[in-house]
């Protein structure tokens, strides 16, 4: 019907392919570009800050509250955490149909429900959609020769981040390195105790003489007044004028006590890139966005910024759309390569450039097509809808390479060119839609995938189906069309004329297939047994011996490598070491090579401590990216590096990660390819077990960077006060912690001032504290005034007393919004009026050295211990395998379990999907066959070739040593239904044959002589159109090659096996069903068919 109506109205037809190509056009220019496709697996991030508190604290006064709530939360899958010093990170992961915005709002609501049971003073919970959208898509550097580190971050955070915040679909988070400047009054211990002050008094005073207290306005006259006070010091110098006290008449000033000055909180992240200090701010998109869009505005916006000093450079590092667009334009190159190759193929074949050209109209008209369904469908442009676009280019060309052929037969019995057009297509009408329906169903699994691989292929099966389909309508309605009017005279008339099976080189080929297919049909035992032995022997020699993986590797053109010096180090230590391992990565790898070394060092604390996996002052990273084109391979530079520095810096644990962006989207952001995950109820009872596992791991080869994740021996400093000895002083341990506190870290963390720049209107925190270098020693430590130096003499009075406590601003933008803290019964208490000697630390508290973790982590609430390894090579399988029996002979006390997470894990759960997948396959396209030819046997004939092209994939793969991997899998499926549609041709002509009274012998050898042209240039059509992805030769889409020589080697094999296996299995079945002839007629020939 469909070409009926085609071949009556051509100019519809016409009208149809140049909107088709049209819109198609029209859609790749608008569809969004990623290197994946949106991964939506819904999973929240909450932080929380509460500066000053430790891990094991956080653990218990925050974390673990927060938990017990969130578990109340819907379609929870699992909930991890990380309780670091002072921060607090819950990532809670839904069941994959959870809406990520419901998801989201719950968690929020259920955070902001228990924060009255959290500590006073906590940071409010932030709660962020955390995903592949999360993960940074470059950095964007400031650097200057005239500015400071101070100087630069204030750069990066007030006016750089205003200018790039208009840029569609952007994200970004505060920036990392520089300096944090603050207001702050520096203290002297001796002048401090000889005048009687304490540093909760400056505290006080900060608070009560430096305040934002709305004013309003007032009426005078005729005229209405802003009413404008000092109340808010607006210039740095004249804080050193602030009174603290009036002893005997005499007023005690902050300049008597310290010194205000306009400095920097302590550092505590370095950045640095190409070994110079910098700030960077992390760039990200929101969710949706095209991540090129996002790094084409920041490159356009970089020309266009103002307000940047002379001397300061503002660059876009780390671009990881460079790699994006190398992958999807060789992927292109590659695809067009293919086809020009499959076209190629035709035209040898045809000996005609009319007929190729006409057999490569399915090309252009159904990759458009598809690209219209994918933009309607909400798709992507993105490695797996390009790879699924290359993947067909080669069947495209099958349904119209058989019509055309068939065209010729009918041609060949003096038809006219339309009713030989219109013959030939209707005579395949139902095998073709059989085989269309086949190749569709292989993919119909891959609908009932789960977790990420469901999201990386149902856009490259949708991508398939979509230009299937429409390679159907276009050899069922176009090609006819097309055939009718060039061979409108009939055969022979045109101007050339395309040789036929019997003519050309061809003949030569059918000299060689028509004996071997007879000597086939006349030893059938002895085909059928070489097939099976060749089956078994794959499957009990070679399937054993492939190597297994997730997802197969990639050169990115950058690593990364994770610094620990060892616990405790100070910032300015592990700066010093992260200095020696760029200075290695610059001798070891060429300039040529080299881009750039990014590196951050230190715990920053505060929400930008979210896009850096650094755990404290003693960690860092190392960003090592490649130039585009870089000719050294990556992983030979990983493997010199790390053996210089295993050699150069002892001591030091140094792991690397590979696969850039590919590496981030797959693995979730966890740390290494392998992770261990020992649960238990408490780190003393599960820490032993992680060493032993530890070591025992690091003995197993393939194996390198085995490493646990948390640290256990970081120092800790305990003040324990004596309770009763405080008291009587008259003070209390409120008293004395605070004033510790304030002296070491200032009062940040517990009563915070803020000062407004009058210039530039910008806050700043306006603190308290000694100066750094004023505490070195526990001695310095423990002559912190309590309470300082008091006479007999009048009485003191305080500045302090009353009024607002405190900055009304500063507490609306630092952690305690919305908490006004009353000094008299907080943090800060009033002043003490007894005389006597001054108090210091070390008359009513002890210190004691201690050691702790780093960092607290939880799954589910359970304590947890992360071992982490990265196997060596491809075969992560096996490695993982070795790692279990390890595991097996380790026993484990009561309540501690071990579980294998990571790549290892999804590699897992991949392949028993395609352990359902395939299988399933097979049943769906038996039924569909059974269906539509009307025959158990039929199908189970086409079937046949199926498992032996199996033992042609299993056979590329392992001379190639190509992994098993979801890649090769998806190959694995799309050979599967190439094979059924070039086996249905074959064994759909030989029942014609024998229904019209031929005999099986003469149907099976008809079939092969008139099928096996069509076959061959389907089959190699396909594989020419692979042949450039499965070589790898282009950068960035080593992740189709696994599919393309999957693809490759199981078709040229099941190619070979369908042209004489399946004609021979088949004539067993075709002799039960040859009828005697009614007549002496002959029997039939392929021409009366």
């Amino acid at each position: 019907m469909l070409t009926r109506a085609a071949l009556k109205n051509p100019y519809a037809v016409f009208a149809l392919c140049m909107i088709a190509l049209i819109l198609g056009g029209v859609s790749y220019q608008k569809m969004r570009v990623d290197i994946f496709p949106e991964i939506k697996l819904p999973s929240i991030l909450v932080t929380t800050f509460y500066r000053g508190l430790s891990p094991s604290e956080m653990e218990g006064a925050i974390t673990l509250k927060m938990e017990q709530r969130f578990v109340e939360a819907s379609y929870v899958e699992h909930i991890e955490s990380q309780s670091l010093a002072g921060m607090s990170y819950i990532k809670v992961f839904f069941q994959p149909d959870y809406g990520i915005d419901a998801a989201q709002s719950e968690l929020t609501s259920l955070a902001y429900s228990i924060i009255r049971l959290l500590p006073p003073g906590v940071y409010p919970p932030s709660v962020y959609k955390f995903g592949v959208s999360s993960l940074p898509v470059g950095y964007l550097s400031i650097s200057s020769d005239a500015l400071g580190p101070k100087e630069i971050r204030d750069l990066a955070y007030f006016t750089v981040r205003q200018q790039i915040a208009n840029i569609p679909g952007i994200s970004f988070g505060p920036p990392l390195g520089g300096k944090v400047r603050q207001i702050t009054v520096f203290l002297d211990q001796q002048r401090l105790l000889a005048r009687g002050i304490s540093p909760s008094d400056v505290v006080n005073a900060l608070n009560q003489q430096s305040a934002i207290i709305p004013a309003g306005d007032i009426k005078i006259g005729d005229l209405d007044y802003y009413v404008y006070s000092n109340s808010l010091v607006d210039v740095v110098d004249k804080i050193n004028d602030l009174p603290i006290k009036i002893v005997n008449g005499t007023p005690v000033l902050i300049r008597d006590i310290g010194t205000a000055a306009d400095s920097a909180a302590v550092q505590t992240s370095i950045v640095r890139v190409n070994g110079r200090e910098a700030t960077y701010i992390p760039i990200t998109r929101q969710e949706g966005a095209n991540t090129l869009e996002v790094t084409d505005g920041i490159r356009a916006k970089l020309s266009k910024l103002t307000e940047i000093p002379a001397g300061t450079a503002v660059k876009f590092l780390y671009d990881q759309s460079l790699y994006i667009r190398q992958s999807i334009a060789n992927l292109q190159k590659e695809g067009l390569l293919g086809a020009g190759l499959a076209g190629l193929m035709i035209f040898i074949f045809l000996a005609s450039v009319k007929a190729a050209l006409v057999v490569g109209l399915a090309i252009p008209l159904s990759l458009t097509v598809a690209l219209v369904a994918l933009y309607l469908t909400g798709q992507s442009v993105n490695i797996m809808t390009l790879g699924g676009l290359a993947l067909v280019i080669g069947t495209l060309l099958d349904n119209n390479i058989v019509v055309q052929e068939n065209l010729h037969r009918h041609l060949e019995m003096g038809k006219d060119g339309r009713s030989a057009a219109e013959d030939s297509a209707m005579e395949l009408t139902l095998p073709i839609l059989v085989a269309t329906i086949c190749i569709l169903i292989v993919y119909l699994p891959i609908m009932f995938f789960t977790g990420i691989i469901k999201y990386l292929f149902v856009p490259l099966a949708m991508t398939v189906a979509f230009a299937m389909l429409a390679d159907y309508v276009v050899s069922m309605s176009v090609t006819p069309v097309v055939l009718a009017w060039l061979y409108q005279g009939g055969h022979g008339k045109g101007a050339e004329h395309e040789a036929s099976a019997d003519e050309g080189w061809f003949r030569y080929v059918l000299a060689i297939y028509e004996p071997i297919l007879k000597g086939g049909l006349r030893f059938k035992p002895v085909v059928i047994g070489l097939a099976t032995v060749a089956l078994i022997a794959t499957g009990a020699f070679l399937i054993p011996r492939l190597h297994t993986e997730f997802f197969p590797k990639v050169d990115a053109g950058n690593f990364t490598m994770l610094v620990t010096a060892p616990e405790g180090s100070r910032i300015e230590k592990t700066t010093a070491i992260v200095g020696q391992v760029e200075q290695l990565v610059h001798e070891t790898i060429p300039k040529a090579d080299l881009e750039e070394v990014i590196s951050n060092t230190g715990l920053y604390y505060g929400d930008a401590a979210r896009f850096a996996p650094n755990t404290g002052n003693h960690t860092a990273f190392v960003l090592v990216n490649l130039i585009t084109g870089h000719e050294g391979r990556t992983e030979d530079y990983i493997a010199q590096l790390r053996s210089r520095l295993k050699t150069s810096l002892p001591g030091v644990e140094i792991a690397f990660q590979t696969g850039g962006i590919i590496s981030d989207v797959l693995n979730f952001g966890l740390k290494a390819p392998i992770d261990i995950q020992v649960k238990g109820p408490s780190l003393d009872v599960i820490r032993p077990v992680a060493e032993r596992i530890q070591q025992q791991i690091a003995q197993v080869p393939n194996t390198v960077d085995v490493r646990i994740k948390q640290g256990k021996s970081y120092p800790e400093l305990h003040i324990d006060v004596d309770r009763t000895k405080a008291a009587y002083y008259g003070i209390n341990q409120n008293r004395v912690v605070v004033d510790v506190i304030t002296g070491i870290s200032s009062n940040l963390a517990l009563s915070p001032n803020y000062w407004l720049d009058p210039k530039t209107a910008n806050g700043y925190f306006l603190l308290a504290q000694y100066p750094e270098q004023s505490l070195t020693t526990t001695e310095d430590l423990l002559n912190i005034p309590i309470i300082g130096a008091r006479t007999p003499l009048l009485p003191t009075s305080s500045l302090t007393g009353g009024g607002i406590q405190g900055s009304t601003l500063a507490l609306q933008n630092t952690p305690f919004a919305g908490r006004q803290m009353e000094i008299a019964s907080g943090y800060y208490a009033s002043s003490d009026d007894r005389r006597g000697p001054p108090v210091m630390l070390r008359d009513v508290a002890q210190l004691k050295f201690k050691t702790g973790p780093d960092s607290v982590d939880h799954y589910d609430l359970s304590r947890l211990i992360n071992v982490l390894v990265t196997p060596v090579g491809n075969d992560l399988g096996h490695v993982a395998k070795d790692i279990e029996q390890v595991l097996a002979g380790i026993q484990l006390p009561k309540d501690v379990t071990v579980q294998l997470r990571g790549e290892v894990a999804n590699m897992r759960g991949a392949i028993q999907n395609f352990a359902l997948a395939l299988p399933l396959a097979v049943v769906l396209i038996y039924l569909v066959m059974v269906a539509l030819f009307r025959s158990f046997i039929d199908p189970l004939i086409i079937l046949v070739a199926v498992p032996l092209g199996w033992i042609g994939t299993v056979l590329t793969l392992h001379v190639t040593n190509t992994s098993v991997n979801v890649e090769s899998m998806i190959g694995t499926l799309m050979m599967m239904g190439i094979v059924v549609s070039n086996s249905i041709l074959l064994v759909d002509f030989a029942n014609r044959m024998v229904r019209n009274g031929s005999t099986a012998a003469h149907a099976i050898l008809e079939a092969g002589r008139r099928r096996i042209r069509p076959i061959l240039m389907t089959a190699l059509a396909t594989i020419l159109g692979l042949l450039p992805l499965a070589l790898g030769f282009g950068e960035g889409n080593e992740t189709m090659v696994p599919l393309a020589r999957a693809v490759v080697g199981g078709l040229a094999v099941s190619t070979i096996m369908t042209l004489l296996v399946v004609p021979v299995m088949h004539s067993l079945v075709l002799i039960r069903r040859e009828r005697a002839p009614l007549s002496a007629t002959a029997p039939a020939t392929s021409e009366d068919i």
